[in-house]
């Protein structure tokens, strides 16, 4: 990751903890999440959010809500997914009957 800016000698102490808040959040999520397809799009999110979170003033602060948003887009986006998945399913399945 970029320093953020940061001119002390924190930056490490800084970059340890987001890297420990980043990985429990993750874990939470996926842990949360009963859809193993759905996790990769979670864990792109996770680090997407990072990287933006990174690059503000307080990365600490930031990433938890930056994180919570993207995951649960993600979420709903695989759940629309798997909706129009099974719909079409069900509207093959008269066809072939016929």
């Amino acid at each position: 990751m970029q320093s953020n800016g940061k001119a002390d000698g924190s930056d490490c102490r800084v970059a340890q903890r987001f890297a420990i808040l980043k990985q429990g959040l993750l874990l939470e999520c996926l842990n949360a999440t009963p859809g193993p397809e759905t996790h990769s799009l979670i864990m792109r999110q996770a680090n997407e959010a990072a990287l933006l979170a990174w690059r503000s003033s307080y990365p600490l602060l930031t990433f938890p809500s930056l994180f919570e948003e993207r995951s649960a887009a993600a979420a709903e986006q695989a759940r629309r997914q798997a909706r129009l998945y099974w719909k079409g399913l069900e509207a093959a399945t008269p066809a072939r009957a016929a």
